[in-house]
């Protein structure tokens, strides 16, 4: 199901009734509530009517664009013209024209856009309830993006956050997502201003006539050399105008500065459109990730399964990688590589172990909000053997849905790494994929176990050749009869 519809329509009164049809078949097919859809369709009716009459006053000729899009416990109404210019209002601005009152007293977030040459946008949220999008498709409006207009290059600016942006970079996640985003903790401005004050995230905002209108950060791993780049976020009504594009571009170069080796990113599977963009961005898959996001709510409040995303590494240090490869996993770990055209050497295990510093042989690290676990096993012996087993048990203990257990492929010898092996499919693990820079830099086997019944593992969209060979290795070594 599209969480959007667009139509184009001509500037004379007579064309709203094509709108009317259109925004009562989308309320009947999203299941709006009548109330919600009554209201909706005034809202909507209200706003085309009066763009007409103010940029085309006595013009047929002209043309404006009505969309209406899916947020969480919301409908979006967008409506695009070219005709005469048009005082921008809402964001913080005053002068909303008072025949629009009835409108802003029944909607949030009403607002006019100017955008020069290319155009105005006017826009409002209308409450729907039980409305939540199947998988909202971001990173397909960034994908599309065809560059940044003249009129707002020089007005849009790009800057790290402050402190005093935070609670806007909150309220701009709900704006987009409601409540329903990866990230959660993203909505607690406190928990942000600690990470950004702790060096742990390197977040940077887009900034027009004072308001936060985009969001892309760094979050640094705790104990690794790889960060992961998301919480994207551009408001609705600057879309297409370039700016993701000039924040992703910070952030990379703030993971430079950083000397961060590698950055990497979770695409969803629900649909090609975050994969497509990450690959664009130079971005490519080393481990397809089942049942790692968490269970939603489909539009009717029903609980949805976990769903996979495909782990995407982007690498800054281009140099060997120092690995060792176990005999079972050998062929799909170097295909790995060969996709991140990274090329490997054997490691120096005294060196490497001397990484390690005071890290444990084996330890596990559990998300309560996602309900998962990831072990880390760093060296082999009696003790990281022990280790690991009572961490598998912990996760089982701790009723966790998803497991996944990462191997140490500069610390760990060949042989080591296939006992390790042995015992973990003992306890149903199965291939995942390749981590890199993880724990001390050191890239990692990536394997996992589901023990929830409720995961989806039919309806995964893959988009690479690679990715889709990848779901093909993943799911023939997690079949009961695939040999040891």
């Amino acid at each position: 199901m599209a969480n959007r519809v667009r139509i184009s329509i001509g500037s004379e009164a007579s064309e709203l009734a094509l709108v009317d049809a259109v925004v009562e078949r989308f309320s009947l097919a999203r299941g709006l509530e009548p109330a919600d859809a009554e209201r909706l369709g005034q809202v909507v009716h209200k706003l085309a009517q009066w763009v007409i009459e103010r940029a085309y006053p006595g013009d047929p000729t002209g043309e404006l664009v009505v969309q209406l899009e899916l947020a969480e416990g919301s409908v979006r109404c967008t409506i695009e013209d070219w005709g005469e210019p048009i005082t921008a209002f809402g964001g913080g601005l005053d002068g909303t024209p008072p025949e629009l009152a009835e409108i802003e007293a029944i909607t949030h977030d009403l607002r006019l856009v100017n955008l020069g040459r290319e155009g105005k946008r006017l826009s409002a949220a209308v409450e729907a309830k039980g409305v939540v999008p199947e998988e909202l498709v971001a990173f397909a409006q960034f994908a599309r993006e065809s560059g940044e207009s003249e009129a707002t290059a020089d007005q849009v600016e790009i800057h790290d956050t402050k402190l005093s942006d935070v609670e806007a970079i909150s309220r701009l996640l709900y704006t987009n997502y409601g409540l329903g985003y990866g990230h959660p903790n993203f909505y607690q401005p406190r928990w942000v201003e600690a990470e950004i004050e702790a060096g742990r995230l390197h977040s940077t905002v887009a900034v027009l006539a004072g308001e936060v209108v985009g969001h892309h950060a760094l979050v640094l791993e705790k104990s690794g050399e790889a960060g992961e780049t998301g919480i994207a976020v551009v408001h609705p009504a600057y879309r297409g105008l370039g700016i993701f594009n000039r924040l992703f571009e910070r952030t990379i170069e703030r993971a430079r500065v950083a000397e961060v080796e590698a950055v990497y990113a979770r695409a969803v599977t629900a649909h090609p459109y975050s994969q497509r963009a990450e690959h664009s961005r130079g971005y490519r898959e080393s481990a397809l990730m089942l049942g790692s996001v968490p269970q939603g709510k489909d539009e009717s409040g029903q609980p949805t399964p976990r769903a996979a995303s495909l782990l995407t590494f982007l690498p800054l240090d281009l140099s060997p990688r120092p690995v060792s490869f176990p005999e079972r996993y050998g062929e799909p770990l170097r295909a790995a590589y060969a996709n991140l055209e990274l090329e490997t050497v054997a490691p120096e295990l005294e060196q490497a172990l001397e990484q390690l510093g005071e890290r444990p042989s084996a330890a596990i690290e559990r998300d309560e909000q996602r309900r998962s676990s990831v072990i880390t096993v760093s060296r082999w012996g009696e003790e990281g053997r022990s280790q690991m087993i009572d961490a598998v048990r912990s996760a089982v203990h701790h009723h966790d849905d998803v497991a996944y257990c990462d191997l140490d492929l500069e610390t760990l010898t060949a042989e080591e790494l296939d006992e390790a092996i042995g015992q973990l499919r003992e306890f149903d693990f199965f291939y995942c994929g390749l981590a890199l820079c993880a724990s001390a830099g050191h890239d990692h086997l990536r394997l996992q176990s589901l023990m929830s019944d409720e995961v989806e593992l039919e309806a995964i969209v893959l988009d690479s050749d690679y990715a889709k060979q990848l779901r093909e290795t993943v799911f023939a070594d997690r079949a009961p009869a695939s040999p040891a």
